[in-house]
């Protein structure tokens, strides 16, 4: 028997609990993501991995571009790390790969549905913290052992060229910055109700990353097969 999540204990949860129960389910579609599979198993080639890299390129632009609007919001600003930004590394990492003949990309249906509803945002900071914390907390838990993977698998060096978006210089301790980005989560000055419109953003943003993962699937699997 499947055991369900009872609403109201949910609800009586710290906000950062809340957001990853949000994401359960979502979490274990992503796991079982062909694209990723077939990334981290080295059954693609580097034009295949940039593929990834171009969609993400296009995506932390749009975050980082909320991210400088909302630098002065008295909420959202506290959520704003230049630490954490990732569009220099990703051109970095594109520079790199279109070096070694990695054809250009173009961006997935989810990737554009995704940027679009970014520059939908300007005017609500909840939304950007929304998109902040399922990227950025993504990639320092299990991005990580991503990067690692390819590194392994494509003959790159963990944080070097072509990988340097994995690499968090300016975070010392992962673990100790999520610690601190819960924290302020779940003493944020936002009542019930922007809580709940957060949380379905939050899940607004993971579908859209699984549905940017089927895309990739179906654009670039059938090269390797």
């Amino acid at each position: 028997m499947t055991l369900q999540s009872d609403p109201t204990a949910t609800a009586q949860l710290p906000l950062s609990a809340r957001f990853r129960e949000q994401s359960r389910q979502v979490h274990r579609d992503a796991a079982e993501s062909t694209f990723l599979a077939a990334l981290t198993d080295g059954r693609l080639d580097l034009a295949g991995y940039a593929a990834l890299v171009a969609q993400h390129a296009a995506i932390y632009q749009g975050i980082e571009r909320l991210a400088d609007g909302f630098a002065d919001d008295p909420v959202a600003g506290a959520f704003v790390f230049p630490e954490l930004y990732r569009t220099p590394a990703l051109t970095a990492d594109l520079a790199y790969l279109h070096s070694t003949g990695a054809r250009q990309t173009r961006l997935m249906p989810a990737t554009e549905r995704y940027v679009a509803r970014l520059a939908e945002l300007t005017g609500w900071p909840g939304g950007f913290v929304a998109h902040h914390y399922v990227r950025y907390l993504g990639d320092l838990s299990g991005g990580q052992a991503i990067g690692r993977s390819v590194a392994t698998q494509y003959g790159l060096t963990n944080g070097g060229d072509g990988l340097r978006f994995y690499t968090f210089d300016q975070v010392p301790s992962p673990k100790l910055f999520k610690d601190r980005y819960r924290e302020l989560l779940d003493t944020a000055d936002w009542d019930s109700d922007e809580q709940q419109r957060i949380l379905d953003e939050v899940d607004r943003a993971f579908r859209f990353n699984l549905e940017l993962l089927i895309d990739l699937a179906d654009e670039v699997l059938p090269h390797y097969s």
